[in-house]
């Protein structure tokens, strides 16, 4: 009874133990190892002293690595311990919902329960928006689709932040919405100390755009107005689509009508395509939008963490973008972007000041001091510039410029330092503490373990032993001294008191654990770096560093040219790019020169093995160099790069032509050209690297088809040896009778008896055997004479003796002779399959994945109507007035459309190698916000949206004739702008 009541207290402490556990741990396990304490952070910043107006230094010294604090990763619960109430609608209905996480494509899902859909007066198109079976009565707006598209997993993503990260999420449960509320900052930059826009009278800028554009015949004008038709309605049937089947939410999913959230749920397609829905003259949607933005909420969201690069590039920049182009008359958008930046900027409040990407912007962990990554992707920290940029020039607060021109200055102290000097790594330490190694002393060794010696590093101070004995306990009488020494440096002073650290004995319980006598490592004051541990740097212009490259010029004409830097940083990145990674590949048509930019892995270090590694693939984020080359062609005086530009255009081109589809896949291998002059196709390299294996392709390389041979040689003399073969018996036999006879002769055998032969041993053996069955056939014969039993035992035994020589005894039939030597089955040696030559299998690998001459593999080979070709084939036109590119550009056009149409929108396809790709149901915000604009901007009248006026990326922002930026596009009035009426800017004409 006693240890049944025992057993049920135990329960009830363990239910009582996990209750509390979950109350603790609510907020989710981030396991983010780049955040410090905080207690540490605190510290620091009761301790940084005060920056200086340009560039500011915080003191880190006192700043921990003992991850108390932990943060929610972007699926947690909801639920925040301040227990604040979320605001309510109309009727007393929670706002709020609970997510159930699940990943797609490094993204997210989320949905809200608020019926968000707009119903301005003056709406062109009758049906409701939604779904059909949504709607309510005609006085009440249709609510927002009720049915989330299913995720599509993709374990490959890294865990500590996702930009695209979906939650799926139930309309109306009844729980409380979390909102963000302004706190005061850890580590404030006082106001005298922000870095102020550039002022001064602009520079002139030089022009961008072609000076004059060949006349059109009115045969030419007719097909190019057809063609732009076509395009606006490609763009109408999408936006209907998402209208319809997905408003309010982030993304359309064109194939089943469902919608995704991968983006915090706040409409990203709608904000994202605004200045497209201007730019296309379709007011009355453009307006209904605009009322939409109006029900948007930026101080709450399903997600825990706000994606900084995603949410800039897409709602920020697409606020700024409708605002800028509907001449100020629109204040609403003004006002969400102001909302929106006053939640990212919590996201720069770090000691350094360089930003943390996957904010978390709940009050709960808000609240507390953090810090910068130690392992952040390039993109997502150094494409920020622009959209807070331009924020800061239409309010005039200097915040927002300071943000980013922090880290604009910290990539330029760092640019010719790194492994590549002039460019900067896809992944770095943004966190700016470096930790020295920690000093590890062992309880259970009185040997000190010295820690290395860096320069200028200060370490805490250690306990004395007396400090020792009096702050810890003892366990029994059991002690141990263990003694901790320093390098000897006689300047390295104390964190806390500035003294001197000598060599003293520490005092350790027996029983206490090695991190017990573990002092805290200090964090050493550090700038942008290479992140811990990082052996080799990839460098690249692709995926996860694209945007920091392109926004250089773009920064700069922002500026006015004002701020110098951004040219010098882009013309020694160019230099750079072109030293290190451009490559012709080598293509069936040799007279077309065509360049591509590779991937670059390198170790810093002098004659190490196979270093740099050059990875000779074309990927499609990379295509926005053709038209970034261009524009700096241009405007920094840089005539040769114009060609430079004209090749990596024309080399995503060919990346378009050589598929099945004409679309162009993510990324792919190609063989580069081994002169870059002269490149005529060679079919043997191709094959060569097509089977790196085969014996004539390298000598260094491992050989397929002799190494398989050779294995299969080996197994099969293996298998011969066990069957029991004449031959290797014999010669085993004959190694043994040497080696006994050898060992005799020796004295390592102790008795000097005969040494038998294999086959006289074999003979014994039988003749025992036959001994044997004798004696039993006699024991039944009792009447026979003992001699006639000798004789015949005799008789047996050397009967069965002279059978062991097959020429004495051809014909043995005895059940003895039987016994003693079984048949076998005859086993055949194993001969492998003959190995195809390299010709075979080459052409194999080319039937079987469909690869184009010159590629040697298709790594990703979906399209997911990404813009960056178009964008630089329409630059390209822009600049050259080369009909060259409006052709090229409609026939990617056609494939696109002929291959990603869908039943309510476009798809991105899984592979265009194929000939009926299959859909994907995904339809990203930047297919109408930048895909389409650019074709339509491609056949449109040149001086719409001059490249000489306006600055084109994820929005536009337009500057006079004189470079000076305008905080309303119509003051300065730009040449294409005939009067200051929005109403009859273009696009509403």
């Amino acid at each position: 009874m006693f240890r049944l009541r025992r057993s049920r207290l135990f329960l009830l402490l363990a239910v009582f133990a996990i209750i509390v556990l979950y109350h603790f741990t609510s907020f989710g396990d981030l396991g983010y190892g780049e955040d410090t304490s905080v207690q540490g952070l605190k510290n620091l910043a009761s301790t940084s002293t005060s920056p200086t107006e340009a560039n500011p230094a915080l003191d880190e010294s006192t700043v921990y690595s003992d991850a108390t604090t932990k943060e929610p990763t972007a699926g947690d619960t909801l639920s925040d311990a301040s227990g604040a109430e979320a605001p309510r609608d109309k009727q007393g209905a929670s706002t709020a919902s609970t997510p159930s996480v699940k990943d797609i494509d490094g993204g997210s899902k989320t949905s809200t329960s608020e019926e968000l859909s707009p119903s301005p007066e003056d709406r062109d198109v009758e049906e409701p928006i939604g779904p059909k079976n949504n709607t309510k009565s005609d006085e009440e707006p249709a609510t927002v689709p009720g049915t989330p598209a299913e995720p599509v997993l993709d374990t490959s993503t890294e865990t500590h932040g996702q930009g695209r990260f979906e939650i799926i999420a139930a309309d109306d449960d009844g729980v409380k919405r979390i909102h963000w509320s302004q706190l005061p900052e850890h580590f404030p930059i006082p106001t005298k100390s922000l870095i102020q826009l550039p002022t001064g009278k602009a520079k002139a800028i030089p022009k961008i755009q072609h000076s004059k554009f060949p006349n059109e015949t009115s045969e030419e004008k007719v097909a190019r107005e057809a063609k732009l038709a076509t395009i606006k309605k490609t763009f109408a049937f999408s936006w209907d689509g998402y209208r319809k089947n997905a408003w309010m939410q982030d993304e359309l999913s064109p194939v089943s009508g469902n919608y995704r959230n991968p983006f915090c749920g706040w409409a990203a397609t709608l904000v994202d395509s605004l200045d497209t829905l201007w730019i296309l003259g379709m007011k009355a949607e453009f307006e209904e939008a605009v009322e939409a933005v109006r029900k948007l909420d930026f101080t709450t969201s399903i997600r825990n963490d706000l994606p900084l690069f995603e949410v800039t590039i897409r709602y920020l920049g697409g606020l700024l973008a409708a605002y800028d182009l509907g001449g100020s008359k629109y204040k609403i958008l003004l006002d969400k972007a102001v909302e929106l930046a006053e939640v990212l900027m919590g996201a720069f409040d770090t000691p350094n000041r360089m930003p943390m990407t996957f904010y978390l912007w709940k009050p709960t962990f808000a609240s507390q001091p953090h810090r910068a990554r130690t392992r952040t992707i390039l993109a997502e920290l150094g494409s920020l510039s622009m959209e807070f940029t331009r924020l800061a020039q239409i309010t005039k607060e200097t915040k927002y410029y300071d943000a980013i021109a922090r880290i604009t200055d910290e990539f330029e102290k760092w640019q010719d330092k790194t492994k590549i000097p002039g460019l900067w790594p896809r992944q770095v330490d943004a966190s700016g503490c470096k930790k020295p190694e920690s000093i590890y002393v062992s309880p259970m060794t009185s040997s000190a373990q010295k820690g290395a010696s860096f320069a200028n590093e200060q370490y805490p101070q250690i306990p004395s032993a007396s400090d020792a004995n009096s702050q810890g306990s003892k366990v029994g009488n059991e002690t141990k001294n263990v003694e901790r020494s320093l390098d000897e440096d006689s300047n390295r002073s104390s964190t806390k008191n500035g003294g001197d650290i000598e060599e003293r004995p520490v005092s350790v319980d027996s029983d206490t654990s090695s991190e017990s006598a573990r002092p805290k490592p200090d964090c050493v004051a550090q700038g942008l770096n290479s992140p811990p541990g990082a052996g080799w740097d990839d460098f690249t212009i692709g995926s996860m560093a694209d945007s920091v490259y392109e926004y250089l010029p773009k920064e700069y004409m922002l500026l006015g040219g004002l701020e110098k830097k951004y040219q010098t940083m882009y013309e020694m990145a160019a230099e750079a790019i072109k030293k290190h990674l451009l490559f012709r590949p080598m293509i069936e048509d040799e007279n077309r020169r065509l360049l591509v930019a590779a991937q670059l892995s390198t170790s810093g270090k002098p004659n190490t093995p196979r270093d740099p590694k050059l990875r000779t693939e074309q990927s499609h984020l990379g295509c926005f160099a053709g038209g970034m080359f261009a524009v700096g062609a241009k405007i920094f005086d840089r005539k040769d790069d114009l060609d430079i530009a004209k090749q990596l255009t024309d080399g995503c081109v060919w990346s378009y032509e050589m598929t099945t589809t004409g679309i162009m896949p993510e990324h792919f291998l190609v063989v580069p050209c081994v002169d870059m002059e002269v490149c005529p196709f060679n079919k043997t390299l191709w094959y060569e690297q097509l089977d790196p294996y085969h014996p004539r392709a390298s000598p260094q390389t491992p050989v397929r088809q002799s190494t398989l041979i050779d294995d299969d040689k080996e197994s099969s003399a293996q298998a011969d040896g066990k069957i029991g073969s004449s031959s290797s018996t014999a010669s085993d036999l004959h190694a043994t009778k040497q080696a006994a006879l050898e060992k005799r002769q020796l004295g390592e055998i102790e008795n000097d008896k005969l040494i038998q032969t294999g086959k006289e041993e074999k003979a014994e053996e039988l003749t025992d055997r036959a001994s044997d069955s004798a004696v039993n056939q006699e024991t039944d014969r009792n009447n026979e004479d003992d001699d006639e039993a000798d004789q015949k035992t005799a008789k047996t035994a050397n009967e069965t003796a002279s059978s062991l020589d097959p020429q004495d005894n051809p014909t043995r039939t005895s059940l003895e002779d039987k016994a003693a030597e079984p048949v076998l089955p005859v086993v055949e040696a194993y001969t492998p399959p003959p190995i195809p030559s390299q010709e075979e299998y080459a052409l194999g690998r080319i039937r079987g994945e469909k690869l184009p001459k010159g590629v040697t593999k298709i790594t990703a080979s979906r399209y997911i109507l990404r813009p960056e070709a178009i964008e630089s084939v329409f630059i390209m036109y822009r600049v050259t007035g080369d009909e060259y590119w409006r052709t090229k550009g409609w026939n990617m056009f056609t494939s696109i459309h002929n291959f990603t149409r869908a039943e309510f929108g476009a798809s991105a396809i899984s592979d265009v190698m194929s000939d009926t790709p299959y859909p994907m149901d995904e339809m990203e915000s930047f297919w109408l916000a930048e895909t389409l604009k650019y074709f339509y901007l491609l056949f449109s009248e040149p001086d719409l949206y001059s490249l000489d006026d306006y600055v084109l990326y994820d929005f536009l922002a337009s500057f006079d004739e004189t470079g000076k930026i305008s905080a309303d596009p119509r003051t300065g009035t730009p040449r294409h702008i005939p009067s200051k009426d929005p109403s009859k800017s273009p696009g509403l004409s």
